[in-house]
């Protein structure tokens, strides 16, 4: 596969970098197995799926001993033409600056907890009573042990902070790293939602009880709230009345 001028404006900035880059990536293209050489160094490619996972090593010889010790240098995701995890012994190959950055487990890992707990909080909204059929909880393992003065409490500092009532609310946050096995991960590349929704769903199932307990909490909360800052209005209602007299 040769690269015109006008594939490389469709293509990601990584390769049309430098002659190594697009050497490179027209060697990704290829259905070929030979290993691809720059310089002393011998790169080869492993297919999994929709990836390549990149290894290779420096060789004395343009021949490279794929029974040898082999270096993870990292993966190429053949959809999007993605470079991740990209290992810095690759950079020096491909001449790449510091400017462009790789995206790796530990990035995706972020976005996908931040993705995750969203999505899990948008289930507690709409799905919630499904969920909890499904999780089979004994109904006294859903309520919470709470007293009248905690929820008071809890409530009176929302209003002095300055809380809205949409704030007082129980927003999980999914633990993803408990999940993000390395086949999980390169599927969240290529189905990022789908992934982040099926993981929030387990981890809901899975502390349904847990969830419950604090939902009805801060349910409990925002309603004592609700009182406090009627009593709080009525208040300035009145010192408003009385002062106009």
């Amino acid at each position: 596969m040769k690269l015109d001028r006008m594939d490389l404006e469709m293509l990601p900035a990584w390769v049309g970098e430098n002659d190594s880059t697009i050497s490179f990536f027209e060697w990704l293209m290829e259905e070929t197995a030979e290993p691809w050489s720059v310089g002393a160094f011998a790169v080869a490619k492993v297919l999994q799926g929709d990836f390549y996972f990149l290894y290779g090593r420096r060789q004395k010889t343009r021949v490279l001993n794929i029974g040898g010790d082999l270096a993870f240098l990292g993966i190429f995701h053949r959809h999007d033409c993605g470079l991740y995890d990209l290992k810095e012994p690759m950079r020096e190959i491909l001449e790449l600056p510091e400017t462009l950055d790789f995206p790796d487990k530990a990035e995706a890992l972020k976005e996908a907890e931040n993705m995750a707990s969203q999505k899990a909080f948008q289930m507690t909204e709409k799905e919630w009573e499904e969920i909890l059929r499904e999780s089979g909880c004994e109904k006294e393992e859903l309520l919470p042990r709470i007293s009248k003065s905690e929820i008071l409490k809890c409530a009176e500092e929302y209003y002095r902070a300055g809380k809205k009532e949409t704030e007082i609310c129980f927003r999980p946050k999914v633990p993803v790293s408990d999940y993000f096995s390395d086949h999980c991960y390169l599927l969240y590349l290529t189905r990022k939602e789908w992934v982040a929704q099926k993981i929030a769903r387990q981890w809901l199932l899975e502390n349904a009880a847990v969830v419950s307990r604090q939902r009805i909490r801060f349910g409990c909360i925002r309603n004592e709230y609700r009182e406090i800052k009627a009593k709080m209005e009525n208040r300035k209602i009145k010192k408003y009345t009385t002062r106009r007299k």
